[in-house]
């Protein structure tokens, strides 16, 4: 099934956000676990774990969240095998089985060599390096993977920042940082992200799954009843 029309695009819409713009409110509500919490966890027995949490968007522009499904997750790699993190293997439907956009706001990150590394850089996030160019913002240097389509987009304040980069995570190392695609929350009631992971030549890993209901506050009673 195509990906469900969207207006306005991502970066209007964007735009508008930040500048105060944007006439009315979206529809509320957030995704939340089965049992109404903020964070699932996924695991393959080969090694990978993946924790999403909602409702954890504390950046600029504050009202991100509004215009977009904003989703965190810790990728975590266990395992023995390298895995790769790239916006195609990622796909979000909703129960109806129309797909929402993941917007791609260009952030990756490589592993520095180990001549490259200071005597205290131990732990595993120093193992990487963020490789981001706010000069060239639609430029793409790593494996965008796939089949899954995506919107590559130029993204004001915090977003770009801390969106989760792509690259290739080697074994005993983690990863984090946030996932955005096209608003879930204001059209459907339940949503299940999937991850087609993969290792670097692209040989099918696992296909991790988060099964996601949209939680709205109760309408407000009127005199009426």
């Amino acid at each position: 099934m195509p990906p469900r029309p969207h207006a306005p695009p991502a970066a209007l819409a964007l735009v508008l956000l930040v500048a105060g713009g944007v006439a009315g409110c979206a529809a509320s509500g957030t995704l939340v676990a089965e049992d109404g919490s903020h964070r699932l966890t996924a695991r393959d027995p080969g090694g990978v774990t993946v924790v999403l949490t909602s409702g954890a968007w504390k950046g600029s522009p504050t009202a991100l969240p509004e215009q977009w499904t904003v989703l965190h997750v810790l990728v975590a790699n266990l395992g023995t095998t390298p895995v790769l993190l790239a916006p195609g293997d990622l796909e979000l439907r909703d129960e109806r089985g129309f797909r929402y956009e993941l917007y791609d706001v260009g952030g990756a990150f490589e592993r520095l060599e180990p001549a490259s590394a200071s005597p205290d850089e131990a732990s595993t996030w120093a193992s990487y390096d963020r490789v981001d160019h706010p000069d060239r913002p639609y430029d793409r240097h790593y494996d965008p993977g796939g089949p899954v389509e995506f919107e590559p987009i130029v993204a004001p304040g915090d977003v770009p920042a801390q969106a989760l980069p792509w690259g290739v995570l080697e074994p005993g190392t983690q990863m984090r940082g946030f996932l955005y695609f096209e608003r879930v929350e204001g059209t459907a009631n339940a949503a299940t992200l999937t991850w087609h992971l993969t290792d670097p030549s692209h040989v099918p890993v696992v296909d991790l799954r988060f099964p996601l209901w949209v939680a709205r506050p109760p309408r407000a009673r009127t005199r009426d009843g």
